[in-house]
C-alpha cells in the first residue's frame, strides 16, 4: 500500500470521526418535545330565546332554550341554570319588548305571570295609557299599528267641527296597542281596530281625556324617517293651529 492511499484513508477516518462527534453533540442539544393540551374555556348555561318574541306575546317552554355561554361574557342580568326551574318559571310570562332569536333573556324584558297587568308592564316608567275609539277616517285609514308614532288632532264640537280648523294637541305619541294587539312587528299591514291605546305623560293624559269628551280627536300617522329639511312651513299651516309638543306644553 503506497503512502498516498494511506494518507487518504487517514483523512477519511478523521473526517468521519469529526462528523460522528458533531452529530452526537447536536442530538444532545435538542430539547424534548412537550405536548400541551388546549385549555378548555369555562362556560355557563344561559337561557336564550329560540325564536323572535314580539312585545306582548306570552312565552312557552318551546320559546326558550339553554346554551353554553362563555363564563367571562355572562352579564349579571342573564338568566343562568343556577336556578334549575328558571325556564319553567318563565312559562306564560309576557315579553315587555322585542326579544330576537338567540338573545339571552333578561328579567327586564319579561313580565312574569301574575306580577302585573300587560299594559302596565309595557308602559314606559311614569307614563299613562289612554284609549281612543277611532274609525278608518280618524286613524289614517286603519294603517296605524302598535309601535307607530302619531300626532293627535283635535276639532271642537261633535258635529264635525262646524268648519273650525283642527288643532294639533300632541306630536310624536307612541301607539301601545290597537284593540288587543300589542306586537310591534306584525305581518298585517292593516288592522281594523276600533280602539287605539296611546302613551302620554300624566298631565297630557288629563288634557287628552278632557278633549275626548269635548270634541273630536283624530290620529295622524308619522313617518319612521326624519325629514332632511323642515317641511312644516308657515305657508302650509293656519294661523289658528296651535301645537303642543309631546311631553311639553
Amino acid at each position: 500500500m503506497n503512502v498516498s492511499r494511506i494518507a487518504i484513508l487517514g483523512v477519511a477516518l478523521v473526517a468521519g470521526a469529526a462528523a460522528f462527534f458533531l452529530m452526537l453533540g447536536q442530538n444532545q442539544e435538542i430539547a424534548p418535545v412537550q405536548i400541551v393540551e388546549p385549555v378548555k374555556e369555562e362556560t355557563v348555561r344561559v337561557l336564550i330565546s329560540s325564536r323572535d318574541i314580539q312585545r306582548g306575546e306570552r312565552l312557552t317552554l318551546e320559546d326558550t332554550n339553554w346554551v353554553a355561554w362563555p363564563k367571562k361574557a355572562v352579564q349579571p342580568n342573564f338568566i343562568t341554570d343556577e336556578n334549575s326551574e328558571a325556564r319553567e318559571e318563565l312559562e306564560s310570562a309576557v315579553a315587555r319588548s322585542l326579544i330576537v332569536t338567540g338573545e339571552p333573556i333578561v328579567n327586564a324584558k319579561v313580565v312574569r305571570a301574575g306580577s302585573s297587568g300587560l299594559m302596565a308592564a309595557i308602559l314606559s316608567p311614569g307614563m299613562r295609557a289612554v284609549t281612543l275609539r277611532v274609525s278608518p277616517e280618524t286613524s289614517s285609514g286603519g294603517f296605524i299599528l302598535p309601535g307607530d308614532q302619531v300626532d293627535v288632532l283635535f276639532t271642537s264640537g261633535r258635529g264635525g267641527g262646524g268648519g273650525m280648523p283642527a288643532r294639533t294637541m300632541f306630536e310624536d305619541v307612541r301607539v301601545l296597542a290597537v284593540d288587543t294587539l300589542f306586537s310591534e312587528n306584525t305581518e298585517a299591514a292593516h288592522v281594523g281596530g276600533t280602539n287605539v291605546t296611546l302613551e302620554l305623560a300624566p298631565s297630557d293624559a288629563q288634557t287628552f281625556t278632557a278633549a275626548r269628551e269635548g270634541g273630536n280627536l283624530s290620529l295622524v300617522l308619522r313617518s319612521i324617517f326624519k325629514p332632511e329639511v323642515d317641511i312644516e312651513t308657515t305657508e302650509r299651516r293656519s294661523s289658528n293651529v296651535s301645537v303642543i309638543r309631546y311631553g311639553r306644553s
